[in-house]
């Protein structure tokens, strides 16, 4: 009995452990625009697009430092740090 309560505990703890262990990025840009983020440690890269209301979010992340673009000309990347837990804000603006 005491086997299966443990078994049945780190059942019900481990999904919450491992959705700590990773981090997001939200923030706003141009409606409907593609959006490139690359894990600058891994070099792993995903393409997320922007709301119609010109919000976007990354979830599921690892901690690390990520460059994030906003695709198209007048765009300049950013860096941003992820921490486990946490949703890093990074609002991407046209540079004219």
């Amino acid at each position: 009995m005491r086997k299966l309560l443990t078994a049945v505990l780190l059942a019900l703890t481990t999904p919450l452990m491992a959705a700590e262990a990773t981090g997001g990025i939200a923030g706003a840009a141009d409606a409907g625009a593609q959006i490139v983020v690359t894990n600058l440690g891994s070099g792993e890269i995903i393409g997320i697009m922007a709301k119609d209301d010109g919000t976007y979010r990354a979830e599921g992340l690892k901690p690390g430092r990520y460059r994030i673009v906003e695709t198209g000309p007048h765009h300049a990347p950013r860096e941003v740090g992820v921490n486990a837990g946490k949703e890093s804000q990074v609002d991407l603006a046209a540079r004219k």
